[in-house]
């Protein structure tokens, strides 16, 4: 395996990691990533947000295991992480106060681009250009 290969393998399996680990924790300790426990009006919202994490986990888990056939996946993850990132920011407007919010929009923003980034590599790679 070259070396872009293996890059984005070691990335995507970083990211697994992490995502993982966010996931579990809404999971498993929902009350401190909501900052209050979840009551019936943040329930719905936050079994979404459970869910998202479990499915960019399943597509970082992908890339990790076989890059060169799953590097397509790159690009749904990078929408979902920027479409976190933007409505993080958005939030933001109503809850200036809540650094949670702008930690997520800078993280997921980080991931967005660089998920991008490597998505456009890998397809010039593979097609040759």
């Amino acid at each position: 395996m070259d070396r872009f290969w293996l890059y984005v393998r070691l990335l995507a399996a970083a990211a697994f990691l992490g995502f993982a680990a966010v996931g579990l924790g809404f999971a498993l300790l929902p009350g401190k990533f909501a900052g209050a426990p979840v009551g019936l009006g943040a329930a719905f919202w936050h079994g979404l947000a459970l869910a998202f994490m479990a499915t960019v986990s399943v597509l970082a888990l992908m890339v990790a295991v076989d890059p060169r056939r799953y590097w397509p996946m790159l690009l749904p993850l990078a929408v979902g992480k920027a479409a976190s990132s933007y409505s993080s920011l958005a939030w933001l407007t109503v809850y200036p106060e809540a650094g949670a919010l702008r930690l997520n929009a800078v993280l997921d923003g980080a991931i967005a681009a660089v998920s991008l980034v490597l998505y456009a590599l890998a397809r010039r790679r593979v097609s040759g250009g």
